[in-house]
């Protein structure tokens, strides 16, 4: 009984630090571990840093969320994020980080990008 107890304390605080949210309620869960799932609505390969934006709500310069994958962790996908997402309605979990007013996450690894 101790071992079903400890089991789903510890299943239900997964379920609560990753808890699932919209685009228009993420600005709110700054420093939090969440899940969201949306439509990638434009992406962006930066020439200067070979940075990955994907942009979800509207297309740059209006996007409501970003997606951040830096180029040190490009060799991580077996696909090109910018051209193979884009249009994609994918789920990521991450810790939610405010940049310049938009919330963000960075994403390290393939695996960490379910898409639907």
């Amino acid at each position: 009984m101790k071992h079903l107890y400890l089991l789903l304390l510890f299943s239900s605080t997964l379920m609560v630090s990753q808890q699932k949210v919209s685009l228009d309620s993420i600005s709110k869960y700054n420093g939090k571990t969440v899940t969201i799932c949306e439509k990638v609505q434009s992406t962006f390969l930066s020439k200067k840093s070979n940075t990955t934006m994907l942009n979800f709500g509207k297309a740059y310069p209006n996007e409501t969320f970003v997606v951040i994958i830096f180029d040190k962790d490009l060799a991580n996908f077996s696909y090109a994020p910018n051209e193979f997402l884009k249009g994609k309605t994918i789920c990521i979990t991450g810790t939610v980080l405010i940049y310049k007013g938009i919330p963000e996450f960075i994403v390290k690894k393939e695996s960490e990008i379910l898409i639907q």
